[in-house]
């Protein structure tokens, strides 16, 4: 997964396979931890926010339950006929 910062559109955050965050800018580099904190490269500085968004992508196989939007689901239909 990757992303551009919403405020700063020339830089890009992307989720490495080892679980880091890729920050690049300008033809530079640095790697994050999902927190936002410095591992190496030319960028030491990230938002630890925009990190935290683009390490944060639950794994199907290890979450213990289905994440339920009102609405969007069954048991958000049945809620929602439920108060109607």
């Amino acid at each position: 997964m990757s992303m551009t910062h919403p405020f700063d559109t020339d830089t890009t955050y992307e989720l490495l396979a080892d679980g880091n965050v890729r920050v690049s800018r300008e033809g530079k580099a640095g790697i994050f931890t999902g927190e936002g904190i410095y591992v190496s490269g030319d960028i030491r500085e990230a938002d630890p926010q925009v990190c935290n968004w683009v390490n944060n992508v639950p794994n199907p196989d290890t979450q213990q339950s289905v994440s339920r939007i009102a609405g969007r689901d069954d048991a958000g239909a049945k809620l929602v006929s439920h108060l109607s």
